[in-house]
């Protein structure tokens, strides 16, 4: 029964991200404290981990990417243990089928991903060739959304242009913020206190920053499980190449579906990139050869299988080199 209770209250946690104590007794109907409990034997056992998760689009980067890496197979751990110590590399799995690993990356420009996969990678011995799916326009990464942008019409040429006024504001972040983020970047649920200690700032100062990033939806706090804990569980990357649709009301139908947790424009050979993750081997299949093909303007689908996370953000899991 408890392993129930804690199976069901992981799975509200990774749909609905960090909730409060009493919402989640409210959605699983058991008490506050029961709640309380069970979360906290999820932390101490090392199943879970409770971080703070930047906001992309906020912090002002341009150039997301997913990239499909082919390595020698004698070389595999040491490529992705290398990989793993790249900062702005914030995914690192392992792959199935076309790639051996998969990593993901955003930076503040093209130049500087021009250089890390022109460069930096190719520095890398035994990587055999990689594959860069360019992101743009996000809609989705993981509790973030943001809407389709606009388009207006030119009266006078009759073509269409985008609405700079529909892109997101970027957050000025100052030192600050910086300094709250780095530590609940690696305990989201770090106390005041403990902030105010380890930075030698005023509490009313911390709540006043922390306030001010939460209302500008600067971070969220997402709750990391330990991969080995869902071991019949299924990640995916899926290319997708659409057929003279308006690409984001394709997106829009896709998201409809929870185990979505990233949905992307996608420049290269594909026009939609996705992210999704399942109970099992069965549901991606479903998903793959009914729910998608079921969606106006889809033309054909590309699965990467993440065989095993190995670095997401500042998490990394060693022990599944």
């Amino acid at each position: 029964m408890a392993e129930e209770l804690s199976r069901r209250l992981l799975s509200v946690l990774l749909e609905k991200g960090f909730q409060k104590n009493t919402t989640l007794a409210s959605i699983l109907g058991v008490s506050e404290s029961t709640v309380r409990r069970h979360m906290s034997a999820l932390k101490k056992s090392g199943t879970i981990k409770i971080i703070a998760l930047r906001n992309p689009v906020l912090f002002g980067y341009k150039a997301w990417a997913k990239i499909g890496i082919k390595v020698e197979p004698r070389s595999l751990e040491r490529v992705a243990s290398q990989l793993m110590q790249y900062h702005l590399v914030y995914f690192v799995a392992y792959g199935l089928g076309e790639f051996d690993i998969i990593v993901a990356v955003h930076f503040e420009s093209i130049e500087e991903l021009t250089y890390f996969v022109n460069s930096q990678l190719a520095r890398i011995r035994d990587i055999q060739r990689t594959e860069t799916m360019m992101l743009v326009q996000p809609r989705k990464y993981y509790h973030f959304s943001w809407p389709a942008p606009h388009f207006k019409e030119n009266k006078t040429t009759g073509e269409y242009y985008f609405d700079v006024k529909s892109n997101p504001k970027q957050y000025k972040i100052d030192e600050k913020d910086q300094q709250i983020l780095d530590i609940l970047a690696e305990d989201g649920l770090t106390r005041t206190a403990t902030l105010k200690s380890r930075l030698g700032m005023g509490e009313s100062t911390i709540r006043k920053h922390v306030a001010n990033m939460l209302k500008s939806d600067v971070f969220r706090i997402v709750v990391v499980p330990d991969p080995e804990v869902l071991e019949y569980e299924v990640w995916a990357t899926m290319g997708i190449v659409i057929n003279h649709q308006f690409a984001h009301k394709v997106i829009d139908a896709i998201l409809k579906d929870p185990a979505v947790y990233l949905a992307s424009l996608s420049i290269g050979r594909f026009n939609i990139l996705i992210s999704t993750r399942f109970q099992n081997i069965n549901m991606l299949s479903q998903f793959v050869k009914k729910k998608l093909p079921s969606i106006e303007g889809i033309s054909s689908v590309e699965v990467f299988v993440h065989n095993k996370p190995l670095k997401y953000h500042n998490i990394v899991w060693q022990n599944l080199l």
